[in-house]
């Protein structure tokens, strides 16, 4: 498993926007994910920014935790 996700400016016909990115499992390959979260001169924005941040850390933790009590209960299952 990898956890990857940031923030990003981005310039759009002169204008800078924020967006907050991450990786997700495409077919067996990594893809970054864009979510636009607004302008990036606005503090509303950068809020939304780390709270998309904190979204997806939480889900990839909740993952990681979740994968490895599966793999111990199969490794005890194995073992018995």
């Amino acid at each position: 498993m990898q956890i990857g996700c940031g923030v990003r400016v981005m310039r759009v016909k002169g204008r800078s926007y924020l967006y907050a990115w991450h990786y997700e499992t495409v077919d067996g390959g990594r893809k970054q994910v864009l979510k636009y979260v607004g302008p990036a001169k606005d503090s509303v924005s950068g809020r939304k920014a780390i709270n998309a941040m904190e979204e997806y850390v939480h889900k990839a933790i909740s993952e990681a935790r979740r994968q490895l009590q599966s793999g111990v209960a199969q490794t005890m299952a194995a073992t018995r």
